[in-house]
């Protein structure tokens, strides 16, 4: 039994651990032609980046902790954390590269599959590990299991960012993609009676969901306006 234990906390820590890598990576793949570099060289620096913000968010409980030498403090690592960091990072450089003349609509169709794919592989992680199931029973899942509803519906919205992306339609790609995972985590915390509150504060709950909208805003913005060139000068 314990061996067993074991096997699933293993894997449970390679999905999450897999949330990030490939989700970073997935985020450097789309948005290396924005950079002026070998496609290489820039998917790895964007990858990093993303993971820089991400991990950087989702251990933000950890850096107060540490901060604050408190060793009692429960700091666990935070979806909702990385989430709210990337999704604020990718805000501004997206808005910046709209305004430099560039395909800042493509960066945030980045984001957006990105941060579904972390998703998918972070919802793995929680059926492995056996956590963030719902709270109550919700009409709309029709008694399935709230984090394969959440695995099924973001495989859902992946494809139609994929669509839109494949279309040439990247500010599509990002709205469908942002506004997909964002009704996911709304569903998500109504099921599990995690509403949000004090989302402008470190120690509150769904702290994701202002940065994700802004994100929204932003993608709206540029898919109005249409597209500009792919690259920055």
């Amino acid at each position: 039994m314990a061996e067993y234990v074991a096997k699933r906390s293993g894997r449970a820590f390679g999905y999450r651990l897999g949330s990030a890598v490939v989700g970073a990576a997935s985020f450097g793949l789309i948005a290396a032609p924005l950079l002026p570099l070998p496609y290489l060289t820039a998917a790895i620096a964007l990858a990093f980046l993303y993971g820089f913000f991400f991990l950087g968010g989702a251990g933000y409980r950890i850096l107060i902790a540490l901060a604050r030498r408190d060793a009692r403090a429960q700091a666990p690592v935070s979806w909702t954390g990385g989430a709210a960091a990337s999704a604020l990072a990718a805000a501004a450089a997206g808005a910046m590269l709209a305004l430099a003349g560039a395909d800042g609509g493509l960066l945030l169709a980045a984001y957006a599959v990105g941060a579904n794919v972390s998703y998918v592989f972070a919802k793995l992680g929680c059926l492995e590990a056996g956590c963030c199931a719902a709270a109550r029973p919700l009409p709309l899942l029709g008694g399935r299991d709230l984090r394969a509803a959440e695995l099924a519906a973001t495989l859902a919205v992946l494809a139609l960012a994929g669509a839109a992306l494949a279309a040439g339609l990247p500010a599509v790609a990002a709205l469908a993609g942002v506004g997909g995972h964002l009704v996911v985590r709304i569903v998500s915390r109504s099921a599990r009676d995690r509403r949000p509150r004090g989302v402008l504060t470190l120690s509150g709950t769904g702290q994701e969901l202002i940065p994700l909208l802004v994100v929204l805003g932003v993608a709206t913005g540029l898919a109005l306006q249409g597209a500009g060139p792919a690259v920055i000068d």
